[in-house]
């Protein structure tokens, strides 16, 4: 994925698990995030929630990258999820790019 972006004049940035995103994303401060919600130390649930519950990072749009339906990912979450995007597993790297195109555009 990060090559994909990469090669369509993305600047990607990438984390091992949850704690180092939003490490990642207070020292960056990108313009999207793209959120697999299986990840070690902290999952992508937690990190979500930990980053919308931040003032100056809960406006970032995310995408939620997951093999599960988005009703179960909401359920989990025990509550909704204010995120741009579901993108289910197995994905199509060229639909993604378009997507975060469009996602980025209406932001700027």
């Amino acid at each position: 994925m990060k090559a994909r972006f990469e090669l369509s004049g993305f600047k990607c940035l990438t984390a091992k698990d949850g704690k180092e995103a939003i490490k990642i994303v207070k020292k960056e401060k990108p313009s999207l995030i793209i959120m697999d919600l299986v990840m070690p130390e902290m999952d992508g649930i937690q990190a979500y929630k930990a980053l919308k519950a931040d003032a100056e990072h809960k406006h970032i749009p995310i995408i939620v990258y997951t093999a599960q339906p988005p009703e179960v990912v909401v359920k989990k979450g025990e509550t909704a999820f204010d995120v741009v995007d579901f993108v289910l597993k197995p994905f199509d790297s060229k639909t993604l790019v378009l997507a975060v195109r469009k996602i980025l555009s209406k932001e700027g």
